[in-house]
């Protein structure tokens, strides 16, 4: 459903891409972000993580959910001064959405009024800054829902703990005091 009218539109899920990334798209729209087929998703990209985005944009068709894809420089020059209206509109209107793009510097400015859109709207947002073939083959492909259970399992025993004391054969040997008023 992407739906752009610009004739040079590059239309994300008419690339290929390498099907290494399958599995780590997979676990951001299935996964890490619980879409549903019902709903919108805004897709943000950039040439550089084109392969990247098409990928995900697989993902998103096979799970039947609506989305519109974005790729920066069809938009605006960079490095943005300000996030494109046409973006900011999507996101008024989507229910998720995805920032898979490398920054550039001086960019902050347009990522801030993304996450205004995003935190005011309460959207669920996978920010993919600086995303790589390297973490889509590797980092993306953990099983994410083993991590939150074993980081639970960390939570649970530091908010008991007052120090905690790590050593490794490695020659780390760390003590922490731990402060029982932070959350």
């Amino acid at each position: 459903m992407n739906t752009s009218v610009r004739p040079d539109h590059v239309q994300l899920n008419k690339l290929p891409f390498d099907p290494e990334f399958t599995s780590g798209a997979g676990n951001a729209v299935k996964v890490c972000l619980r879409i549903q087929p019902s709903e919108r998703v805004c897709v943000i990209t950039d040439e550089v993580t084109l392969e990247i985005a098409a990928a995900i944009v697989a993902e998103l068709e096979k799970l039947g959910a609506p989305y519109h894809a974005w790729i920066l420089e069809e938009l605006a020059d960079r490095p943005l001064v300000d996030l494109p209206r046409e973006i900011l509109d999507d996101l008024e209107l989507s229910q998720a959405s995805i920032f898979a793009v490398k920054v550039q510097r001086n960019e902050l400015r347009s990522r801030i009024q993304m996450t205004d859109v995003v935190n005011r709207r309460r959207i669920r947002h996978a920010h993919m800054v600086n995303i790589n073939p390297q973490i889509m083959r590797e980092g993306m492909r953990a099983d994410f829902q083993r991590v939150d259970r074993l980081s639970q399992k960390v939570v649970e025993m530091v908010r008991k703990a007052t120090r905690i004391h790590a050593k490794t054969s490695a020659s780390t040997d760390l003590t922490a005091d731990l402060n029982s008023n932070y959350k």
